[in-house]
């Protein structure tokens, strides 16, 4: 049986109690930045050396960067960091009140070096955007050289039309990018595309409205870090003081969710992992080597924050799930489709289900997907059944519909469950009408109904052709009126 994993509504040293910063931009402002580095930056630009800063690497350059965002915040002026500086900075940036403008950085680092007290918690963040409105960061990279305090790298609240995009972020202790607030949903409009987290506790995290998630790259190395050695290669789990634990999450109470086209590598927990959701689209991504799920929908996640009180109106589709302890699962999850995924576990050795469609979920369908399961004893596909102790926790209203199944054990579910196969020894059940226009090859033995009214006794109403199991004509049966 799939293990069930039940968390609490958000990890340690995820939320602030404060709102914070946002990313975006207009086509007007979204301008190249010039090649100047000095005042002479051109119109509509001020460089952060304007205001003091070196990017020497080893000047602190915390008070100049942030009298350059204040300085923006008044004058509606985009900001440039000159590429190939490295800005040392030791407290947290806070860009609020953005307008319309532009912070580009390629090239440019930010490196957070002798970090201020920064507790979990409520962490603060490299660079915070707060109340900002059609703002873009492009370009950026930040960098936590010594990791001494929780920091996520870019963080956005209470903004609306933001754009991140090609911005890295190294080391950092909590979220590479995070959008949140106390309150899911308000941070709205939100693209992060073509961005790299690398070496941080979660990569890419919301609980917004609207937030594209498109084409960026979470590499957590997990098997090769400090940390996995301490642990003898076993992840120490949820509730410890990890420094890595999910790839991509969405927080309870989101709506209106895409994350799309993204690579995420050998997380120390889940690839993908979302919590009591609504209305989220997780496609064409490839998720690998993940020491928990590839892909988790935990709508008990939090359930209170959230529209449904569980995870609701949700599609997987198209992803490459390799490797992990557990390819896709869902839980109390409603109105879902797992439809052209490829999911593979190759390891004989390794516990873990193909497709798991796993407790208090309903109306799912399963199908078109290629499942290959090494281990001999985990179905490839699975779907929760009565639990002597808790009837309430089966998943009902399940379709599993010609799916390629390699595995020892292919399915296991309920007798409830509609399952539909390509081949092998099928059990196929529809409670409404079931027609085709092949062959019907029921090995078990065929039963049809007469429907029709005959003119007199004796008459034909219908004939049925019977075949062999290897599909050979045996003849015809004539159904007469009796």
């Amino acid at each position: 049986m799939e293990m069930v994993s039940r968390r609490s509504a958000l990890r340690a040293g995820l939320v602030s109690t404060v709102a914070v910063g946002g990313l975006a931009a207009t086509e007007a402002a979204a301008q190249a930045a010039p090649v100047g580095a000095t005042a002479d930056t051109g119109v509509g630009w001020i460089s952060v050396l304007d205001h003091g800063a070196v990017g020497d690497g080893t000047t602190d350059d915390t008070p100049a960067i942030q009298a350059t965002l204040n300085a923006a915040a008044t004058s509606r002026q985009s900001v440039y960091f000159p590429a190939g500086r490295v800005f040392r900075v030791r407290d947290q940036l806070t860009a609020q009140g953005l307008t319309d403008v532009v912070i580009a950085g390629d090239g440019a680092t930010l490196a957070l070096t002798g970090a201020a007290l920064s507790v979990v918690g409520a962490p603060k963040a490299v660079l915070l955007f707060r109340d900002c409105r059609r703002v873009k960061l492009v370009g950026l990279t930040l960098r936590d050289t010594d990791r001494s305090q929780q920091y996520n790298g870019v963080r956005i609240s209470s903004s609306t039309e933001m754009v991140v995009d090609g911005v890295r972020v190294h080391s950092v202790r909590v979220n590479g990018i995070v959008v949140f607030d106390d309150v899911p949903r308000t941070t709205d409009d939100v693209l992060i595309t073509n961005c790299t987290t690398e070496d941080t506790r979660f990569g890419i995290s919301s609980n917004g409205k609207d937030v594209r998630i498109t084409d960026n790259h979470v590499a957590m190395d997990w098997p090769s870090t400090d940390e996995a050695r301490r642990y003898g290669g076993v992840h120490p789990g949820y509730g410890s003081n990890s420094d890595y634990f999910d790839g991509i999450c969405v927080w309870a109470g989101a709506d209106r969710t895409v994350i799309a086209n993204n690579t995420i590598t050998e997380c120390g927990q889940s690839g993908v992992y979302v919590q009591a959701v609504s209305n989220i689209v997780v496609a064409d991504n490839t998720v690998t080597g993940c020491q928990l799920r590839g892909i988790e929908i935990d709508g008990l996640g939090d359930p209170g924050k959230s529209v449904h009180g569980r995870a609701m109106g949700v599609s997987i589709t198209g992803n490459v799930v390799v490797n992990c302890l557990g390819q896709i699962n869902l839980i109390a999850t409603t109105d879902a489709t797992v439809v052209g995924n490829r999911v593979a576990n190759g390891s004989a050795t390794k516990p873990s289900s193909g497709i798991a469609v796993n407790l208090k979920c309903s109306k799912v369908v399963v199908s078109s997907n290629h499942v290959r399961q090494a281990n001999p004893t985990m179905p490839a596909l699975f779907v929760k059944d009565n639990d002597p102790n808790d009837t309430t926790l089966i998943s009902t209203d399940v379709t599993l519909a010609w799916n390629t199944v390699e595995g020892a054990i292919p399915y296991t579910a309920p007798a409830e469950t509609v399952v539909m196969q390509r081949s092998g020894p099928a059990m196929i059940t529809a409670q409404g009408s079931l027609k085709t226009s092949g062959k019907v090859i029921a090995g078990g033995g065929l039963g049809v109904g007469n429907s029709v009214t005959a003119a007199s006794v004796g008459s034909v109403v219908r004939k049925m052709e019977v075949f062999s199991s290897t599909g050979q004509s045996l003849g015809w049966v004539a159904i007469h009126n009796s």
